[in-house]
């Protein structure tokens, strides 16, 4: 054996994440033992008490614990008085939640603003008064006793339970599921409670835990006041706060409450947090047993990806592989820098969950001023390694192996000092506050990592700490508009006052590479930054990178745009089911692969454009001089002006344009998901009203949406066969047999096993949702299908497949398609027209082989040609 593997075996890393669950079982079983003594008491205690006896000397030391202020006996105080503040904090607990969420949830789900401020202004008001004060207010005017300190508990706790409600409830209320839902009319139940309730649980959960131990402080705090409860009556917080006076004298009197009320906190947040955990490494385990078991036979038949979204867990690894000491530089990674030179070095990196791998020795290092690209199939690890970077993994995964960024060793532990590692997600939403205005968070990022210009000293004091203020909020303020700038983003007013959903997904994949500069990292990690981009936002990303590259900082650039890879990449990391299998000089790489995978991974289809379709009679869809608008605070801003544009039945419209400039919105607009501002969508011949709401159950039918981010439109705690039927249940009044059996033969149709879809959306891979998702919209019988970017963030091999597959159901069912898309190969192989779009107006329009070949508008140009865009391979 190795010295290296050798070290992997009894490394820290590997005894860290053996360790890890036996600290978690002791913190579950120190937490259940800390709760279960008072809640036993509180419960029993009354049982056991016999009957009263006289009362003694005050503080009198005779007896188990001696006797309280008044002379009486603190161990049978202490039996009778868990239950008045045990049971009081739970009544108002519950009290707050049976009032606060359904008011969260309702101010979440509306889609009128009125109802939310209408339903949250009153609770503003009640949250801005102290808790003290209202406690000191309301017991002022509400008669003594329990019921009254419940209720009045639960007012001070109701604003901030509905204020969480409301927070966790919208990304839910407002996402592509609940979209998704809306277009073939789910039934109010399902959405509210099934997807919106259901995906807020777990906060919910968390929340109540804190709720209960806030709850608890408040009922001591009024027994101390005297609210609620008589002054010398038997209740844990009323001895604390009556029995002070004689601690020294007798400190059991004190000690023992003061000890059960702490344990009983404690106790709730360790049960609590372990509830929590338990059901993230379940969910991590269970993805990772499911696409485990079908990776290699994916990989063999080429019927479907191998791995869930985002590194799922799962890829199995091959059963030998060559040691990482003394193997080929292709299997053990690339050439290591001298050590001085190395900002990131890892060294036998592996993951696995449930026994099994998804990283097995993965070994590179990252110089100071050098792109690394990590490449490979979805699912093939890169996003795991690259969290690994970040002191972070996955629920349930274990890591082992050696990992150091910028000379100090870094683990789940020990995650690497904040504003060391920059991370651009995949996903940019995840990354972004749904409830925070994104110019707020771009000042409260420039504020940590920003410095004031130094100054001449001089003056008073006063004038001194004046002039820093104004000069750090200046220099603040630069470092947010030279940011934004640098990744094309508007730094006006009204564009920072906007919240992270009313941005395109373009918008907010530039917004999270900004939080990235703006925190000036010595290391980066781009994870697919360019997913959903333009062509002229990815020459800006990779100039961008190679800048930030030139400026000393390492880049991990983990990506399946080979295009990107080509103009930024120094060196090439190639990954297939979690090992290497062909690392080197990036150009090299990219010129000539040697191993089978890898030249699989990089060939593309043939992208010939298509010929124009024969013009047809009557358009299947046609939109006339259509407008929209988004409100942006009491004004409302225009993001189309006059689209025109018409689809044949089986012909295929392309809408292209910059990040922004309304593709999407006029996608929404269609489908009714958006209400237009003026103008017509036309079926047939005749008008579609302009909202869901308004369409037919046959309307909602012919028109289906098919949204950029497969993962987001399910809902994760339900089957894929489930979800996918009840487009049929409610838009073809099926019986839930016959609409089970239909939903089978749809998801059979493209490829999707009747055990793959008997699983929850997050066991499946990208690819694999992107087919459901299709699924779902033909199940519906169609007469016009949008798909919105459905290719962006696939590797070459899924995108491919999904195009063909695209193509063949468009042929074959006879749909007119409008294809949204900032990928030229896409529109090549299956537009018959192309619309540009800039700023909302179209700026060119006519037959896709006219447009990909010889456009006229410079814009078009600089999208379809690429030739054009100046981002070729580093030389």
């Amino acid at each position: 054996m190795s010295p290296l593997r050798r070290g992997r075996a009894v490394g820290p890393g590997r005894l860290a994440g053996a360790r890890r669950p036996a600290r978690s079982r002791l913190r579950l079983a120190v937490g259940v033992a800390l709760l279960a003594v008072p809640l036993l008491v509180a419960v029993v205690g009354p049982a056991l008490v016999g009957d009263a006896a006289p009362r003694g000397r005050p503080f009198d030391p005779g007896g188990a614990f001696g006797t309280d202020f008044v002379g009486r006996d603190v161990l049978r105080q202490v039996l009778l008085g868990g239950r008045s503040v045990v049971g009081v904090a739970l009544a108002a607990t519950a009290l707050a939640y049976l009032v606060g969420v359904p008011l969260g949830l309702l101010a979440a789900l509306t889609r009128r603003r009125w109802v939310d401020e209408l339903v949250m202004r009153p609770l503003d008001l009640l949250l801005a008064v102290p808790s003290l004060i209202l406690l000191i207010l309301l017991a002022a005017a509400a008669p003594r006793g329990p019921a009254t300190l419940v209720g009045i508990v639960a007012v001070i706790g109701l604003p901030e339970v509905a204020r969480i409600s409301r927070a966790a409830a919208l990304p839910l209320a407002h996402g592509p599921a609940m979209e998704a839902m809306r277009l073939y009319r789910e039934t109010w139940w399902r959405r509210a409670v099934g997807h919106v309730v259901t995906g807020s649980r777990r906060v919910l959960l968390a929340d109540a835990g804190v709720r209960f131990i806030g709850a608890l402080y408040l009922v001591a705090t009024a027994s101390f006041l005297g609210v609620g409860v008589a002054p010398d009556a038997a209740d844990w917080a009323v001895m604390v706060d009556r029995n002070r006076a004689g601690l020294l004298l007798q400190p059991w009197s004190v000690l023992v409450p003061a000890a059960l009320l702490v344990a009983l906190a404690v106790g709730v947040n360790l049960v609590a947090d372990r509830l929590l955990a338990d059901r993230d490494a379940a969910a991590g385990a269970g993805a990772a047993g499911d696409a485990g078991s079908r990776s290699g036979a994916a990989r063999d038949a080429g019927t479907r990806s191998r791995a869930a979204h985002r590194d799922a867990p799962g890829a199995r690894v091959p059963a030998a592989r060559a040691p990482l000491d003394d193997g080929p530089a292709d299997a053990a990674g690339p050439p290591t820098p001298p050590v001085d030179a190395c900002a990131v070095r890892v060294v036998g990196l592996d993951a696995e969950v449930a026994g099994r791998r998804l990283l097995a020795g993965v070994s590179f290092t990252v110089a100071a001023g050098e792109v690394l690209a990590l490449v490979g199939r979805s699912g093939s690890g890169k996003t795991t390694a690259g969290r690994a970077l970040l002191g972070e993994a996955g629920p349930g995964v274990r890591l082992a192996g050696r990992v150091e960024v910028a000379g100090r060793p870094v683990s789940p532990a020990t995650p690497p000092p904040p504003g060391v590692v920059g991370y651009v997600p995949q996903q940019p939403s995840a990354a972004l506050n749904p409830v925070r205005r994104i110019g707020a968070v771009l000042r409260e990022v420039a504020l940590r990592h920003t410095r004031p210009e130094r100054r001449t000293p001089g003056g008073p004091p006063g004038d001194a700490t004046a002039r820093a203020t104004v000069n750090r909020r200046s220099a603040v303020r630069r470092a947010v508009a030279d940011v934004l700038a640098r990744v094309d983003l508007p730094a006006d007013r009204e564009f920072l006052r906007r919240f992270p959903h009313q941005l395109s997904g373009g918008q907010q994949q530039r917004l999270v590479v900004a939080h990235a500069l703006l925190a000036r990292a010595r290391v980066l990690v781009a994870d697919e930054p360019t997913t959903g981009q333009d062509s002229l936002t990815r020459r800006d990303v990779a100039h961008e990178l190679r800048t930030l590259a030139d400026a000393g900082m390492a880049v991990v650039l983990l990506s399946h745009d080979l295009h990107l890879v080509r103009a930024v990449a120094d060196r090439l990391v190639v990954l297939d089911a979690g090992a290497v299998v062909e690392a080197g000089p990036a150009a090299d790489v990219l010129a000539a692969p040697r191993d089978e995978r890898t030249r699989r991974l990089l060939a593309a289809a043939p992208a010939a454009p298509r010929a124009a379709a024969a013009p047809a009679a009557a358009p299947a869809l046609r939109v006339g001089d259509l407008a929209a608008t988004y409100r942006a605070g009491a004004r409302r801003r225009t993001v189309l002006r006059g689209v025109t544009a018409t689809v044949a039945p089986g012909g295929c419209l392309a809408v292209v344009g910059r990040s922004g400039s309304g593709k999407t919105t006029l996608a929404r607009c269609v489908a009714g998901l958006h209400p237009p501002r003026g103008g017509t969508v036309g079926l047939g011949g005749r008008s579609l009203a302009g909202t869901l709401d308004r369409r037919t159950h046959a309307d909602l039918a012919a028109v289906q949406y098919v949204f950029q981010d497969a993962r987001a439109s399910f809902h994760p705690h339900r089957s894929v066969l489930e979800q996918v039927s009840r487009a049929a249940v409610r838009l073809r009044a099926l019986p839930p047999t016959r609409a089970r059996d239909a939903a089978r033969r749809a998801l059979g149709e493209v490829g999707l096993a009747a055990d793959v879809v008997a699983r929850r959306p997050d066991r499946l891979s990208g690819g694999e949702l992107q087919r459901a998702a299709l699924a779902r919209a033909l199940l519906a019988e169609p007469r016009v299908v949008i798909c919105d970017e459905i290719t962006s963030g696939l590797d070459t091999v899924s995108r491919d497949r999904i195009v063909a597959l695209v193509d063949r159901l468009r042929r074959a069912h006879g749909l007119a398609l409008v294809v949204i898309s900032h990928d030229r190969d896409v529109v090549a192989r299956l537009a018959d027209h192309v619309v540009v779009l800039d700023s909302g107006q179209v700026v060119e329009a006519g037959p896709a082989s006219a447009l990909l070949t010889a456009a006229r508008h410079p814009l078009t140009r600089a999208l379809l040609h690429p030739s054009e865009t100046g981002t070729g391979p580093r030389s």
